[in-house]
């Protein structure tokens, strides 16, 4: 069996045209995935989707001589073919590299020369699905003054994908983050907080990549880490006086040297009637 982009060279007649014979060629086309064997029919317009997904195309007649089977992703682009002297042809469309939208196309000649092909079209085909992850600890609520381990649970349908993680922590409720590995094949980091400033508001962030798809989760909650307290700063004060009360004696000689005062002027106007 082979895999070609190229047409074998047969002299055919023009496609979907044969010469009638006592048995008329049927294709059943299906396909089936590493996660269920059962042999699934295709029609135009499906959406397919499994973890390498393998179209079989099977002729049911023995005029068949060879067959070809295709599969045409122009928005990759991508091209798949196979063919081969056998009426039955099998294609894992894995090998597209990516999700897309398809036109399947089998052909088969005949022994009496003539050729008979079949097009399925708007046909989606998905080998491949984002992975996830969970943050396990910290999720919230937690206090964490020392050495902790930051835990979580990845997982990708596409069993043959490499996963790697990205963790990365907030301070500051996630409205910033700063990296504490990257490109880990690890489900745990070690984390020392101890330097930390103090706060409660901690948050963590997992990333996972696959090679073409990525996702991530955060924290549930926010925790509490580190063990630097931050000194609280208050604006300084200026010292207010109160003034003090007068001394007795003082109020008493005020008030004896404006009686005086008062006396001293009415003597001075009697004076000056007298004498003027």
């Amino acid at each position: 069996m082979s895999f070609s982009s190229e047409r074998i060279t047969h002299t055919v007649t023009p496609v979907n045209q044969y010469l009638l014979s006592a048995e008329t060629p049927y294709l059943n086309l299906t396909y089936t995935s590493r996660t269920n064997s059962t042999d699934t029919p295709v029609h135009s317009g499906d959406t397919l989707a499994g973890d390498h997904l393998t179209l079989k195309a099977e002729w049911s007649s023995s005029y068949v001589n060879a067959s070809r089977l295709e599969v045409d992703a122009p928005a990759i682009p991508a091209v798949l073919a196979i063919e081969d002297n056998l009426t039955t042809l099998e294609l894992d469309t894995r090998a597209l590299g990516n999700n897309a939208t398809c036109t399947i196309t089998s052909t088969a000649w005949l022994s009496n020369g003539s050729v008979l092909s079949f097009e399925y079209t708007n046909v989606y085909i998905g080998n491949y699905f984002v992975p996830k992850v969970i943050v396990l600890t910290p999720n919230g609520n937690e206090s964490w003054i020392s050495v902790h381990n930051i835990t979580w649970i990845g997982s990708d349908q596409n069993v043959d994908d490499t996963l790697l993680y990205d963790v990365l922590y907030s301070s500051n409720s996630g409205a910033s983050f700063e990296s504490l590995v990257s490109s880990t094949n690890k489900t745990w980091f070690e984390w020392d907080c101890t330097n930390l400033i103090n706060t409660d508001t901690y948050l963590i962030e997992v990333r996972v990549r696959d090679g073409i798809y990525f996702s991530s989760d955060r924290s549930d909650g926010m925790f509490t880490a580190g063990t630097i307290i931050t000194p609280t700063t208050t604006s300084p004060t200026t010292p207010t006086t109160t003034p003090t009360g007068l001394e007795p004696r003082i109020i008493a000689f005020i008030a004896i040297l404006l009686i005086s005062s008062g006396v001293m002027a009415l003597v001075v106007y009697y004076a000056a009637r007298k004498w003027f």
